[in-house]
């Protein structure tokens, strides 16, 4: 039988409120997260941390440690291993914020039923700053986003068989100031269950409300991304530095983390009025020029 250890640990820290426990339905995830996120301001800071809990030689020796998720920081790495009576496990765990990343790497040796165990998961929130060249219009921005995804599960590994899957992960970016819609939020979540190596980029649309020099709400991207390791008995999981978020932004864009990090993105050969939307004012510029022609 699995040796439950790792759980308990993860999971009392979670019932404390110190970790977010993923939930394997976005939906369910996305309206409790963005219900406690609506009524705040957008943060100064990054969010990063995570926890690590470790069992070898059935329970002869572990490790925990935690780095609450809502500690304010622009880099976080938290690593941990144990080992005792020919059992050994470890992981470690990183986050920056001016990349948009995060990663998780975790490896178990044992009997493959438990006797030896890891448990972890980082999270990272922010709140990107988008800043217009000078003149842009007010309105409705189309903006190209990508979430990538990637890493490897040895072959051999074997999962907790309380949870049979070896990671969960939830990536996702939106419109701070606007309502959670299928054009104002682009994300992805999953499980993954099998070994080999697995490599996704997700990439979509997210509409950005511009409101115009001195408004007091400046373009922002909220964006999020957690990996969750239930339990690994058995192998290597190596996500490390491979969960990303990233924007192809319009030419004379840029942006910033929320401490003020530049972010680099890769432009777009297109001009920036393609990405105007519903605002109608670059068709009255246009009567405008030709009547007076």
């Amino acid at each position: 039988m699995d040796n439950y250890m790792t759980q308990k640990h993860v999971f009392s820290l979670i019932a404390k409120g110190h970790v977010m426990k993923l939930h394997r339905t976005f939906s369910i995830f996305t309206f409790f997260a963005f219900a406690v996120l609506a009524c705040n301001q957008a943060s100064a800071t990054a969010t990063l941390g995570g926890v690590v809990s470790l069992v070898g030689g059935s329970g002869a020796c572990n490790f925990s440690k935690l780095i609450p998720l809502n500690t304010q920081q622009d880099t976080f790495m938290l690593s941990g291993a144990t080992g005792c009576l020919g059992g050994s496990s470890s992981v470690d765990l990183q986050g920056d914020a001016a990349t948009g990343s995060v990663g998780l790497r975790a490896t178990s040796s044992g009997n493959g039923l438990g006797s030896s165990q890891a448990a972890a998961q980082v999270y990272f929130s922010d709140h990107w700053l988008l800043s217009v060249p000078t003149g842009t219009a007010v309105g409705t921005y189309t903006i190209p986003v990508s979430l990538t995804l990637e890493g490897s599960i040895s072959a051999g590994a074997l999962s907790s068989f309380q949870f049979n899957r070896f990671m969960d992960y939830n990536l996702s970016i939106r419109d701070f100031y606007a309502g959670v819609s299928t054009t104002t939020l682009f994300s992805t979540s999953g499980s993954i269950t099998s070994t080999g190596t697995f490599t996704q980029t997700f990439n979509g649309n997210v509409n950005f409300r511009y409101f115009g020099p001195g408004s007091g709400l400046p373009m922002t991207a909220e964006v999020i991304a957690s990996l969750f390791l239930p339990g690994l008995n058995e192998g290597i999981v190596d996500f490390y530095n491979t969960a990303s978020i990233s924007m192809i932004l319009p030419p004379g864009f840029s942006a910033t983390t929320s401490s003020g990090l530049p972010l680099v993105f890769a432009p777009v050969p297109i001009p920036p009025a393609a990405y105007l939307f519903g605002s109608g004012l670059l068709g009255l510029l246009g009567m405008r020029k030709k009547h007076n022609q």
